[in-house]
């Protein structure tokens, strides 16, 4: 079986401002261009508020229904999207219960997990008893179906460290394989850097400082305002974006709330831009900033690889995903989570130093283009191939892109 043969059924946020919808449609093109026939089952987090148990028998009804058509199913995995503002445990469920009716139907199963599987984390006894129980509660619904062999689940992971967060929670080493969240080529702008400043209405002296993406805690959004404190007058801090659509917190309006009257003139909250406005500020950028706090569970990031392939230096957190980026490419100016002298100070150093600044934009250029989407598309082949073999038991299988792809 050849890749462009193959029918592929990709369940997965779809078509709404979300990373994993973005993901799920950059994939979906890729394999478009190689010949692949693809269907999507869309889920969206906003609908299991309201649903009744019919719904969800529909709902995993529908979604069978799909899966017969097609010689493999592709899941993009994010707990919200499977119902986790119920609950943990309902979330668990659901997704097991896909896994066993593909199982039962003789369908491949290929899942890309976008958050690890601990939610959140806590120490001591607690933190141990909180994992004891999340290992048994996915024992009993989901890893009992992962590992090599006829039928059984292929997992993806963006990095290591969640790899083996996945075996310790109880997935076989052999079904869980890395690859890192792809990224766009390497863009340039209609606008040069002095163009976009001007027009957005600031000066070429302006140091320009951005946040893309959508605003949550997690993110360090008030971190960055917390290091703009100290930096120069010129200093601009740009928060390019808005509150998820399906976000309950307040932190946007705690985070408006905090912004000291000396910086209500230097800090900038677009809310959500469409993408040619995102690219005048990405175009007008001089850093990007991805401040994530230490306790952020993702296992790979959007938002990094746009600033990556944006020709602008990166300065993020050292969390595992971001470590992980860096090892590979050495292409970020890494800073302890939650210390924010140490961010201003890491700004200054990197809009000072410019042949530093030259050299990480030329690492991530040089990672952009080696974690392309049509690169990882054919990472991701390499498990399609695996799985379907398994299932086959033993036949002969090549999953790779025909050469119109090339």
């Amino acid at each position: 079986m050849k890749l462009d043969n193959l029918r592929i059924l990709h369940i997965s946020s779809w078509k709404v401002p979300c990373g994993i919808a973005t993901y799920c449609d950059n994939l979906v093109r890729t394999l478009a261009d190689a010949g692949v026939h693809n269907s999507i089952a869309a889920l969206h987090s906003a609908d299991w508020k309201h649903c009744l148990p019919n719904d969800v028998t529909r709902w995993r009804e529908t979604i069978f229904d799909q899966a017969r058509e097609v010689d493999l199913v592709h899941i993009q995995h994010e707990h919200g999207l499977f119902g986790y503002s119920i609950g943990n445990r309902f979330a668990v469920k659901r997704y097991g219960e896909l896994l066993a009716g593909f199982q039962s139907m003789g369908k491949p199963v290929v899942t890309t997990f976008h958050t690890d599987i601990c939610t959140r984390t806590r120490s001591g006894l607690r933190g141990k008893w909180d994992r004891m129980r999340r290992r048994r509660l996915w024992g009993r619904y989901v890893t009992k179906f992962f590992g090599a062999g006829p039928m059984q689940a292929k997992a993806i992971v963006h990095s290591n460290a969640t790899r083996k967060s996945f075996v310790k929670h109880g997935f076989p080493v052999e079904s869980v394989q890395v690859i890192p969240h792809a990224c766009l080529a390497p863009r340039t702008f209609a606008l040069s850097k002095e163009e976009a400043k001007h027009d957005l209405g600031f000066a070429k002296e302006d140091v320009l400082l951005s946040i893309f993406g959508f605003v949550g805690k997690y993110k360090g959004h008030d971190l960055a305002v917390a290091a703009l404190e100290r930096l120069p007058a010129n200093y601009h801090l740009l928060i390019v974006g808005g509150m998820h659509p399906e976000a309950d917190d307040d932190f946007l309006d705690r985070l408006l709330a905090s912004i000291p009257e000396s910086l209500q003139n230097r800090v900038h909250i677009t809310g959500w831009v469409d993408r040619e406005t995102a690219d005048k500020y990405f175009a007008a950028t001089d850093v990007c900033l991805a401040p994530y706090r230490r306790d952020t569970q993702l296992s790979g990031s959007g938002a990094i690889t746009w600033g990556l392939s944006s020709g602008r230096p990166v300065i993020a957190s050292k969390i595992e995903a971001f470590q992980n980026v860096d090892r590979l490419g050495n292409c970020l100016f890494l800073v302890t989570p939650e210390k924010t002298h140490e961010l201003s100070w890491a700004i200054e150093k990197l809009v000072s130093n410019a042949p530093l600044s030259a050299r990480l934009v030329e690492n991530a250029t040089r990672f952009s283009e080696g974690y392309s989407w049509s690169s990882t598309r054919d990472r991701i082949a390499e498990v399609y191939g695996s799985t379907l073999l398994d299932s086959n038991s033993g036949q002969e299988l090549s999953v790779y892109p025909s050469s119109k792809a090339a």
